[in-house]
């Protein structure tokens, strides 16, 4: 599936309507199989040239973890994310986008002071700005949590769900060093927390007025 400005994430919890009718036939396909496929960003330069669909060289293959049929016949799906891969090929000559691929696997890296300082950084941050959440937060806490010791894994868990910038998530898609990635998200959210705080301290005060 290619989408304008989605950037599909590994560890990320993507909700999905699909309603186009190629899709529709993807997801039938994926069903009745391995239950899995592939997301990736559309990439329009190169589309406008091939009068085609082109994706950027990175997509992520998730499975399908939630279904609904609704009465309109078309579908609610939630896709987790699963692996990064690289994009070879894609064909159009199917019902539906078909990619031929390759899993990508992340860098070898050691430096454990620098992770432990990272992941901390990034769990303070994540915890801060889901204070502001007016819904129950817990049941993600404890999913980022859990992934405390796999800083490449919990870097993609947490701006799957907070970083909202396509460059960024793109840029974090294709780095396949955790290090930087964590360190990434990191500043990220360090941006992030520093707004949010400065916009509630500047609110109006409420003069009862309403």
């Amino acid at each position: 599936m290619t989408l304008s400005h989605c950037v599909f994430l590994p560890q990320q919890l993507l909700p999905l309507r699909i309603f186009e009718p190629r899709y529709q036939r993807m997801l039938k396909a994926a069903l009745a199989g391995n239950q899995m496929f592939a997301v990736s960003q559309l990439d329009k330069s190169k589309s406008s040239k091939t009068k085609q669909e082109q994706p950027y060289p990175f997509t992520c293959v998730g499975r399908i973890t939630g279904h609904l049929e609704l009465e309109d016949g078309t579908h609610q799906i939630i896709l987790e994310g699963l692996r990064r891969a690289k994009v070879h090929s894609i064909s159009h000559e199917g019902p539906y986008p078909l990619l031929e691929i390759s899993p990508v696997v992340d860098e070898d890296e050691a430096d454990s002071i620098a992770f432990t300082r990272e992941i901390a950084r990034t769990l303070a941050f994540t915890e801060h700005l889901l204070s502001y959440a007016e819904e129950d937060v817990q049941p993600l806490l404890d999913r980022f949590r859990g992934l405390a010791n796999k800083p490449g894994a919990l870097a993609d868990a947490v701006a799957g769900h907070l970083v909202a910038e396509t460059e960024i998530r793109r840029e974090l898609l294709e780095c396949l060093s955790p290090i930087k990635r964590i360190a990434k998200v990191a500043e990220v959210l360090s941006a992030l927390t520093a707004q949010k705080d400065l916009d509630d301290e500047i609110k109006p005060p409420n003069l009862g007025l309403n």
